[in-house]
């Protein structure tokens, strides 16, 4: 079988979406599926931020505004424009990317779009198309997304999602690689100077919907109480500068670390440096940085968004508070900083939990499973004989 993956962002940036597609390109090779992807970069200034490796890869142009998206969408009377623009920048994204595919020898069997809901729209030769959801689809992709032939999702997007499209959403289970992200090793703690503090870690793009200002502000209710509190925050994004300026703000500047953009296969001693790990955003589908920071024995406080509840515990292994409330992520955080023995077991049951139910082995043979059955159908489909031929 073979497979391409249009993943828009892969060497632009490296959020959960881009991660798990990394995850499943490998296992998917490893299970003898022919996988290739092609991302984007810029079409005019500047190249691509993050090398593709590992995988077979192609990496083309077209404009890339994502990033004065996040800048502007939240700016009175530019919220609209950014997201046509965005939505025509991931037009032109795709047609290059279907022309790029029409160009080879050997057709792919399946097309495997993230979030690009027009692919569907516009396929080349009638390639089987399909779509993976991050999240609920803007309304203008209704139509695209009844031409696919197969919608996957995880989180909540495959819990919510069917009824709102008004067709069967695939669910496949996030993973998690738990022999990288495990509690031994050697941490961060030193290298960052953090001997003695209480640790909160964070580790997101730095962009509205992740909501990292929530932490600072987060942080300073707690330096009241406890000046031992430190905030490491690991990530990069077009809000660095505007959070840099709120934390000196607040006074609480020499308590946070901005350790900027670290590749995935070096995070593991950054979850074990932490007591705590901490998720803001406004929402998240199914986030990946919190089944790694469980699989290296963190508990984590974090906003009751998305499908953040499938993973975090109550009280066993985090805890969630409403999302944008800053008191209660203070509170929360400070709970949990406050009781070792409480971590203790946290540790153990997040690590636990993590090893029982998330592989990445497990979710690219059930998404494998998706795609045979696409291509069965679309087999059994092409072998009934029309009426007009009877």
């Amino acid at each position: 079988m073979r497979v391409t993956m249009l993943v828009r962002c892969l060497a632009m940036m490296r959020g959960g979406g881009e991660t798990r597609h990394l995850a499943w390109m490998r296992e998917l090779d490893a299970l003898g599926v022919e996988v290739d992807v092609i991302a984007g970069r810029p079409l005019m200034l500047g190249g691509a931020r993050h090398p593709v490796e590992g995988v077979k890869a192609a990496v083309i142009r077209s404009p890339y505004i994502r990033d004065a998206v996040y800048q502007w969408q939240h700016t009175r009377g530019f919220g609209r424009i950014t997201m046509t623009a965005l939505h025509l920048d991931e037009e032109w994204f795709c047609r290059a990317a279907w022309r790029r595919i029409a160009a080879r020898p050997v057709a792919p069997d399946i097309v495997h779009a993230h979030a690009l809901y027009q692919a569907a729209r516009l396929r080349h030769d009638n390639i089987p198309v399909l779509i993976n959801f991050p999240g609920a689809p803007h309304a203008r992709y209704e139509a695209d997304i009844r031409q696919a032939d197969a919608l996957v999702a995880d989180g909540w997007a495959a819990v919510n999602l069917p009824s709102m499209v008004g067709r069967p959403v695939h669910a496949i289970p996030k993973g998690v690689d738990a022999e990288r992200f495990r509690p031994d090793g050697p941490d961060m703690r030193a290298t960052f100077g953090l001997a003695g503090r209480r640790l909160v870690l964070s580790v997101g793009r730095f962009v509205p919907i992740k909501n990292m200002a929530l932490l600072l502000d987060a942080l300073a209710r707690m330096r009241q109480v406890d000046p031992a509190v430190h905030l490491l925050l690991v990530g990069e994004g077009p809000e660095q500068r505007a959070l840099e300026r709120q934390a000196a703000r607040l006074g609480v500047d020499s308590a946070v670390s901005f350790a900027g953009y670290v590749p995935q296969d070096q995070m593991a001693p950054y979850y074990r440096a932490a007591d705590v790990f901490a998720l803001a955003s406004e929402f998240d589908n199914s986030p990946n940085v919190v089944l790694e920071a469980m699989a290296c024995g963190v508990p984590v406080v974090a906003s009751d968004v998305g499908g953040v509840a499938e993973y975090v515990r109550t009280d066993r292994g985090g805890s969630l508070v409403p999302r944008g409330d800053a008191p209660a992520m203070a509170r929360a955080l400070g709970q949990w900083l406050g009781d070792a023995d409480r971590r203790r077991a946290a540790s153990a049951f997040n690590r636990q939990l993590v090893l029982e139910r998330f592989s990445w082995r497990a979710s690219a043979e059930r998404l494998l499973e998706v795609y045979r059955e696409v291509l069965d159908r679309r087999r059994t489909a092409m072998s009934v004989p029309s009426a007009k031929a009877l």
